[in-house]
Parts: C-alpha cells; sequence; structure tokens
C-alpha cells in the first residue's frame, strides 16, 4: 500500500484549527443563546449596586441630620440647665441645615391647647397648637423612644417635610428637678430629591415614602399619575418599559423604598454589542490560540526530529549501538530521550549478550556435529556387526536343519535296529537256521552304524561350531548393548541442547519483542532456530525410543543367545554320548562280525550279547529323542533370533535415517547461527 506524504505540522496544525473554529463555534453559539440571562443578570447585579449604594446614600443622608439635630440638641439643652436659658438658647441658635425648623418642649408643660405642653421653636416663637395626637408624643410617653420620624406632611410654608423626634431631658439647676423632654426638627424633603440620580442612558432612581407616595426622582412605579404635590407630578415613563428593581431603606421607625430602573431597549442593545464583541473576540482568540499550537508542534517536531535522527542512525547508518542522545532539560521530550536512550542501552546489551550466547550455541552446534559423526561411524559399525551377525545365524540355522535331519535319520535307524534285535531275540531258537541272514544283517547294521558315527562327528562339529558362533553373537551383542547405551546418553546430549537452543530463541523473541520494529529481524531468526530446536527435540525423542527399543531387543536375543547356548551344549553333551554308543556297537558289530562263525558254538553268548545290544539300543533311541527335542528348542531359538536381528535391523535403519535426519537439522541450525552472527557483527557493541 502506498504512504500518502504528510508533515505533522500540517496535520496537526489542521486538526488544531478544526478543533479551535469548531470549539469558538459552539462557544459563540452557546455564548449568543444564552448572553441573555447573563447579560440581564449582570444589568440586575449592576443596578442593584446602585441601589444598594442609593440606600446608603438616603440611609447616611438621614443618619446625618440625625446626627445634626442630635448635635443641636445638645447645644441647645446641656444636661444641667433651665427652662428659660432653653427658651433663649433655640430662639439665638442657628437651625441646622436641612430643616425647616426645630422646636423643644418638656412633659410638664400644660399651656397648649389640648392641655399638653407648649412647644418652642427656633423661629422665635412659642406654639400652643398641641401635639398630644402626634406619632411622636405617643411613642414618647408609651416607649420613650431615643428617635422617631413621622410620615411626610403638608408644610405650612409649602412642600413637605418630616418631623424628627429626639429625646432631649435635662436637669433643672435652680430646681434640681429632673425634666424630661424632646426636641423636634422638621426635616426639609427637598433635598432628598438629590439622592434620586441617572446612570447608563436611561437608568433611573426614584425613593418612595413608607406611604408609597414619591419623594425623589421620576414615578417609575407609575403610581402617582393622579396624585401631584412637589417632588411628584403625572409618569412620563412607562413601567413596562423597564427592567425594575427595588430595596428598602430603613430610616428610624420608618420603612422607605428605593427604586431603580433600566429600559429594556437599552439592555437589549448592550446584549447585542456584547455578542458581536464576543464573535470578534472569539475569533481573535481563534486565531492566536492557532499560531501558538502552531509554535508549540513546529518546536515539538523540530524536538522529535532529533530523536528521529539519532535512531535512524541505528536504523540505516553505521549502526553503532555506543552512542547516545544528548539530554540538555528535564522535561516530557527529555523524557522520551531518556526512554530512547534506555531502549538503545537494552538493545546494545541484547545484541551483546545474543552474540555471546551465538557463540557459545556455534560451539555447541559443533560438538552436537562431532558426536553426530561418532555416533554415525558407531550405528554403522554396529550395522556391519548385525549384518554379520545376521549372516551367521543363518548359517547355525542352516547347520541345525542338517543336524536335525541327521539326528532324524539316526532315529530311524535305531528304530529299526531295535526292530532287528528284538526279531534277532525272537528268531535266536532259529538262529543256526537264519546264521546266513544274521551276517547280512550285521554287515548292514555295520555299514549303517559307520555311516551313524560319521554323521555323529559332523554333528559333534557343527555343534562346537555352533557354540563358538553362540560365543560369538554373544559378545557381538554385548558390543551393541554397550555402543546403544552410548547412543543414549549422546541422545541425552543432543536432547541438552535442543532444550538450550529452544530457551535462547525464546530469549531472543522476547528481546527481539522488546527491540519493536529493529528486532524484527531477530524475532525471524529466532523463530526459526526454535522450529529447528523443535525439530531436534522431536527427533531426539523418536532415537531415544528407538535405542530403547533396540536394547530391549538385544536383551532378548541376549535372553535367547543365553539359551540356544545351553541347548547346544545339551545337544553336544548328547552327540558325544551317541557317538559313543555308536562306536561301541560299531566294534560289536566288528566283533560280532569276526565272531559270526563262532555264533553256533557261542549261541548262548550272542543270545546274553543280543539282549545287552537291546538294552543299548533302547537307550540310544532315547538319547535320540532328547537331542531331537533339544534341536527343536533350538530351533525355535534360532527362529527368535533372526526375528530379533531383523527387527535390530529395522531399528538401526531408522536410527541412521534419525540420525541422517538430525545431522541435516544440525547443519540448518549452524547455518542460521552463523547469520545470526553475521547480523549481529553489522552492530557496533
Amino acid at each position: 500500500m502506498k504512504k500518502r506524504n504528510e508533515t505533522l505540522l500540517s496535520k496537526y496544525g489542521a486538526l488544531a484549527f478544526i478543533e479551535i473554529i469548531v470549539l469558538i463555534t459552539v462557544f459563540l453559539i452557546i455564548t449568543t443563546t444564552l448572553t441573555k440571562k447573563p447579560v440581564q443578570s449582570i444589568y440586575t447585579q449592576s443596578i442593584d449596586s446602585i441601589l444598594e449604594m442609593s440606600v446608603y446614600n438616603a440611609e447616611s443622608w438621614f443618619e446625618g441630620k440625625v446626627e445634626s439635630l442630635k448635635v443641636f440638641q445638645n447645644s441647645v439643652v446641656n444636661f444641667k440647665d433651665n427652662r428659660e436659658n432653653i427658651k433663649k438658647s433655640i430662639k439665638e441658635k442657628h437651625k441646622p441645615d436641612g430643616f425647616e425648623y426645630v422646636m423643644v418642649f418638656w412633659d410638664d408643660a400644660t399651656g397648649a391647647k389640648d392641655g399638653g405642653p407648649e412647644t418652642y421653636n427656633t423661629k422665635g416663637g412659642i406654639s400652643v397648637v398641641g401635639i398630644l395626637n402626634k406619632e411622636y408624643w405617643i411613642q414618647h410617653k408609651k416607649s420613650d423612644v431615643e428617635v422617631w420620624l413621622e410620615s411626610p406632611r403638608q408644610s405650612n410654608a409649602g412642600g413637605f417635610n418630616m418631623p424628627l423626634f429626639v429625646k432631649s431631658d435635662f436637669t433643672d439647676s435652680e430646681t434640681g428637678a429632673y425634666t424630661h423632654g424632646g426636641m423636634v426638627g422638621f426635616l426639609e424633603l427637598a433635598p432628598i430629591t438629590n439622592l434620586a440620580k441617572s446612570f447608563y442612558k436611561t437608568g433611573l432612581i426614584s425613593i418612595y415614602d413608607d406611604a408609597g407616595n414619591l419623594r425623589a426622582g421620576e414615578d417609575i412605579l407609575g403610581t402617582q399619575e393622579n396624585k401631584e404635590g412637589e417632588g411628584s407630578g403625572k409618569s412620563r415613563i412607562n413601567p413596562d418599559d423597564y427592567i425594575i428593581l427595588k430595596k428598602d431603606c430603613i430610616l428610624a421607625n420608618k420603612t422607605w423604598t428605593v427604586v431603580a430602573g433600566v429600559t429594556k431597549k437599552e439592555a437589549l442593545k448592550i446584549t447585542s454589542n456584547l455578542q458581536r464583541n464576543s464573535v470578534v473576540g472569539g475569533l481573535l482568540v481563534a486565531f492566536l490560540l492557532l499560531v501558538c499550537i502552531l509554535g508549540i508542534i513546529k518546536i515539538l517536531i523540530d524536538k522529535f526530529d532529533d530523536i528521529k535522527k539519532n535512531v535512524d542512525n541505528l536504523n540505516t547508518g553505521d549502526k553503532d549501538l555506543t552512542k547516545r542522545i544528548k539530554i540538555r532539560h528535564n522535561n516530557e521530550i527529555s523524557h522520551v530521550k531518556e526512554s530512547v536512550n534506555t531502549f538503545v542501552n537494552t538493545v546494545h546489551e541484547t545484541v551483546k549478550g545474543i552474540g555471546s550466547s551465538n557463540m557459545n550455541l556455534k560451539e555447541a552446534f559443533n560438538k552436537v556435529m562431532e558426536c553426530l559423526d561418532e555416533t554415525q561411524a558407531h550405528i554403522n559399525e554396529i550395522s556391519k556387526e548385525i549384518t554379520q551377525a545376521t549372516q551367521t545365524l543363518s548359517d547355525e540355522d542352516s547347520s541345525v536343519l542338517r543336524t536335525s535331519d541327521s539326528i532324524t535319520d539316526i532315529s530311524h535307524n535305531i528304530t529299526r535296529l531295535n526292530g532287528m534285535i528284538e526279531k534277532q531275540s525272537a528268531s535266536i531258537s532259529q538262529a543256526g537256521a537264519s546264521i546266513e541272514q544274521m551276517l547280512g544283517n550285521i554287515q548292514s547294521v555295520k555299514s549303517s552304524v559307520e555311516k551313524m558315527s560319521a554323521e555323529f562327528s559332523e554333528l559333534n562339529e557343527a555343534t562346537a561350531e555352533g557354540v563358538n558362533k553362540n560365543l560369538v553373537v554373544n559378545e557381538l551383542l554385548e558390543t551393541i548393548l554397550a555402543q546403544s547405551k552410548s547412543l543414549q546418553e549422546t541422545n541425552l546430549i543432543i536432547s541438552s541442547i535442543s532444550s538450550q537452543t529452544n530457551l535462547l530463541s525464546m530469549n531472543a523473541m522476547i528481546e527481539s519483542a522488546h527491540a519493536g520494529e529493529a528486532g524484527k529481524g531477530f524475532a525471524v531468526v529466532a523463530e526459526e532456530i526454535r522450529k529447528l530446536a523443535d525439530t531436534s527435540a522431536s527427533q531426539s525423542k523418536i532415537i531415544s525410543e528407538n535405542l530403547k527399543t533396540i536394547a530391549e531387543n538385544i536383551g532378548k536375543v541376549v535372553e535367547s543367545a543365553n539359551s540356544s547356548k545351553a541347548s547346544f551344549e545339551l545337544v553336544s553333551q548328547k552327540a558325544n554320548n551317541t557317538s559313543q554308543l555308536v562306536d561301541t556297537i560299531k566294534t560289536a558289530m566288528e566283533e560280532q562280525n569276526e565272531g559270526s562263525k563262532h555264533v553256533m558254538d557261542a549261541l548262548s553268548a550272542m543270545n546274553s550279547t543280543s539282549s545287552d545290544v537291546q538294552n543299548s539300543s533302547r537307550e540310544i533311541e532315547d538319547g535320540t529323542k532328547e537331542i531331537l527335542s533339544a534341536i527343536t528348542k533350538l530351533q525355535e531359538s534360532s527362529s527368535n533370533m533372526s526375528s530379533n536381528f531383523d527387527k535390530i535391523v529395522a531399528t538401526t535403519d531408522a536410527t541412521q535415517e534419525a540420525t541422517a535426519n538430525l545431522n541435516r537439522f544440525t547443519i540448518q541450525m549452524a547455518g542460521a547461527v552463523n547469520d545470526i552472527s553475521m547480523k549481529i557483527d553489522e552492530f557496533k557493541v
């Protein structure tokens, strides 16, 4: 498959650009979709802050007026004073700023029309209208309040004011009596309109008293359309066009309301401006982010190019594993360089280890090849010995067969001899008449005995030869058994070498896997070595099994040979006995032939001799049967030996073939080891 040309800068730069565009687009969609509520919240917080400040200003204004009235009260009424002095002082003192006028009273005065105390004010006059129905008087008498504020009321001079009461007690310096009283300042409401202000382009601040009447600013709530008075008038705005917020303003015992509002149109316009600015700012941020990301990617690519050059030098250059990447900083790129250096160190050590193991492997293969050559030579010698043993066994079989035929003939002759002896005994009374016939029979017996003697001589020689050959077979079998044990030991060495080779190939595969791409060539070689090691192990197992079979068969052959040896010895013993008997018969026949002329004279002696011959003949017959039985066993043993030798020959052929295969595999593995050596020599370690 053809690889596509590309650079990381263009690839990841394009990806970064696409990601930034997508993120900014999503961000803009979300911000433009949800900006209405956040902007409204911002406006609400901003208006709430302005509203809070307006409430603070109103409360501060009121607290300032209370403090101003208290200061004025302290300047007019001392802790120890008298009434005349107070009346004079309040006339002379300048009223505090922001108050229409200030008056003072004490509780025990009764000069007013309602029976209550009269009041003395900064205008220099005395009021007897009465204050018993006023809120501040009621709370003064009921709760002995320190400060009390009444609702705004119509002023006598026009406009509105608010009565502000502060307690004013003193000790009469003339009588020493404690006097309980108070001071009331009438706050001008015109200055409070200064607290109303505008913000943004359409934002307004308005103040409503505790009765809901507009006291400062525009009627944002639209409650004063039909009311007239100072600071109020017909509303000029539509409340539905405004975003309105309210906040309570605490003035002593009264709660006023401060209202802030801004038109919805202005809020929408600012929202649009914010959305437009967000889009422009988002695009600008996207461009700056793209430039920064491209710069970072370029720096990272340059750093990795340095690493790539060092790795390429290992792949296609001088393959010097002693070189390392220089590290000047401690960052993520430096960590990658450290990982590359660690990897090169690992490859370096691995290649050195593989080279050392490969040398050991070459030496082991050389030893294996030497052992295989020796094994092949031993197997060839075994094959020759087995061939000779097979030929000897075949000759022995032929001799046994001939011996068996001869013994059979002897047995038949002895049987006939017994018949003749019986006839001789039966016709002893007619010996005279049959003497000539007896002479002929004696000649025939003599001839048969001579023939028997010759055959027994051959049997003795064949038996002796069989015993000697059997000894040779036993010696050869013992040699084969010893060589078989040597082969088993050699096979154990081969199996051990195969196991070590397999272990080395597995280690090489593991190290090549650690090496990654650079170790793929090692992985192929290691796999081939592993296959060869597995094949060697399999063939070694087959050879081991064949050698075990050979050893077992050789053991059986040894047992059969020992049995054959015993049989041969028995046959030899019986043949010697029979030969002696035959010689005795021959001598007797000769003597009988010599004394046949005196048969008539020695008939009684012949009768006795005939009886002896009959007994001897029976013994010979019994011996012959034993010889035949022994020869039959010898034939069976020979047949078993022949069968076992056939198995030995087949096993030897299989062993030769397995050894040849093992030799061929060893040569292939040696070639693979040489290839590994050539690859390892390419590296500088």
